[in-house]
């Protein structure tokens, strides 16, 4: 679970523009790093070479001129060792070395090239410690003469300066990732509340409503726009949902007086075989229409949250014990089998009669509609229960369809029904805080009714 919300975590475009931008900055500091060290160590670095290219040159000058001889060169060079604390000399002529080296190196570069070497040196205290001197040699006429100057700071420096870069670099970077992780979190939960909305809507609740922040940003602004299309659906569907049952009221009074004169009529003696024949099939359609009319009334008062009677407790497995038994029957004439499986108790409080018209809606379908042979599968959890078969099922992009008012597999509409078993059933559900899922049972349908928590009795056995 925690590596699938950190993969959807990583997959968000402010995610990836929080990686960029921690790049971008990385780059810049690196290049601002880059050039304060060219213009302070590194310049200190040249200075320092120009000092030893100025040494070294005076020493050529020097060995050059025509007054020089060997003895004054080699007491010049013993001078100068003597008189500086920060440059190395050293002189070899006939096996011998003057200056402050007791040897001369042999991996010197001869000028201009130059080399970094340890040495080890007295400090102010007396005492030997280790010295990085950056040094060339001269061939001169009086022997190998080698030039060198301590630079034992730039080792300290680089360090200290790398030390330091580093740490600006890797605190940057953490704090970049810090931010966008932040922001990251802001805007995922937003768009979160977005798709619970989605989903809620999808499931049918359409009051769900998206919340408003006082900052006023883009996200608020959408919000606005997506809560007042949603309005706008709420108030279509309510005027849509508002004329059928006004459709279906005025019409159920005529009708009843249709039905009854039709009725009064076959009482007549001089009716022939036919006349009576079309007078039954017309009481028929009329029942029919009647029935329509009246499952849409009552969605309208169910989906409005009207039952008509007092709650109380309930104990799902007593009815659908009772749905089993009147069904029973009528799946033996299609060989069929209905099996009820409990395996904790459920109870909650709610409607028994209604709770018992959806849960026999779901099984009449799964009977009426599957082949010869049919298993039907009713299982109680602590939680809620399963209706399965193996019987032909409902195609996968109709399950959310088939809830809805008048809709029917049927697009000829020639079977019989009216399309609102399942919306009944739904807004059964629904008035008892549950939802209801359809999946493929392959074959066939499975039918999962879920109760929250708090509105179940028990959990247990």
């Amino acid at each position: 679970m925690l590596s699938e919300h950190l993969s959807i975590f990583t997959r968000t475009s402010i995610w990836r523009f929080t990686l960029a931008f921690t790049l971008l900055v990385l780059f810049i500091s690196g290049g601002i790093l880059a050039m304060v060290y060219h213009f302070s160590i590194a310049g200190q670095q040249r200075e320092q070479n120009q000092r030893l290219t100025l040494a070294a040159e005076g020493f050529i000058s020097l060995a050059n001129a025509n007054s020089m001889t060997t003895q004054s060169f080699i007491q010049s060079v013993v001078e100068r060792a003597s008189q500086t604390n920060n440059m190395v000399l050293a002189l070899r002529r006939n096996n011998q070395v003057f200056g402050n080296l007791n040897h001369l190196p042999q991996n010197i570069p001869h000028y201009p090239a130059v080399l970094h070497f340890p040495i080890l040196a007295t400090n102010y205290l007396g005492e030997m410690e280790l010295k990085k001197v950056m040094a060339t040699r001269l061939k001169t006429p009086f022997g190998t003469l080698l030039v060198g100057l301590i630079d034992d700071s730039q080792d300290a420096l680089d360090q200290s300066f790398s030390t330091a870069s580093l740490s600006a670099l890797g605190a940057g970077m953490i704090f970049t990732l810090v931010v966008g992780f932040i922001f990251n979190s802001r805007v995922l939960h937003r768009v979160r509340q977005i798709n619970r909305l989605t989903a809620e809507v999808k499931a049918g609740r359409l009051q769900a409503r998206l919340p408003i922040s006082d900052e006023s940003d883009e996200f608020d602004h959408i919000a606005m726009q997506i809560n007042q299309m949603l309005d706008e659906i709420d108030e279509l569907i309510g005027s849509v949902s508002s004329v059928t049952d006004n459709i279906a009221h005025d019409l159920r009074t005529p009708l009843s007086r249709l039905r009854i004169r039709v009725e009064d009529s076959l009482s007549q003696q001089s009716l022939t075989d036919e006349d009576l024949e079309w007078r039954n099939l017309l009481l028929q359609e009329l029942d029919h229409i009647m029935d329509t009319f009246n499952a849409m009334l009552e969605l309208s008062r169910l989906e409005k949250g009207v039952s008509g009677t007092e709650h109380k407790t309930c104990d799902l497995a007593s009815i659908c014990q009772d749905v089993q038994d009147l069904i029973q029957p009528i799946a033996e004439d299609k060989e069929q089998k209905i099996t009820l499986t409990v395996h904790d108790t459920c109870q909650l409080t709610g409607d028994p009669n209604l709770l018992f018209r959806a849960i026999y809606n779901l099984v009449d379908n799964a009977v009426k509609y599957g082949p010869d042979g049919t298993q039907v599968d009713i299982t109680i959890a602590s939680n809620g229960i399963t209706i399965a078969d193996n019987g032909n099922g409902i195609p996968e992009e109709e399950f959310d369809r088939v809830f809805r008012r008048l809709y029917r597999l049927d697009k000829s509409r020639n079977s019989s029904g009216f399309g609102m078993g399942l919306s009944i059933v739904k807004a059964i559900v629904s008035l008892h805080q549950g939802q209801i899922h359809l999946s493929d049972n392959q074959p066939g349908l499975k039918i999962d009714i879920i109760f929250p928590p708090e509105v179940l009795l028990s959990q247990t056995r």
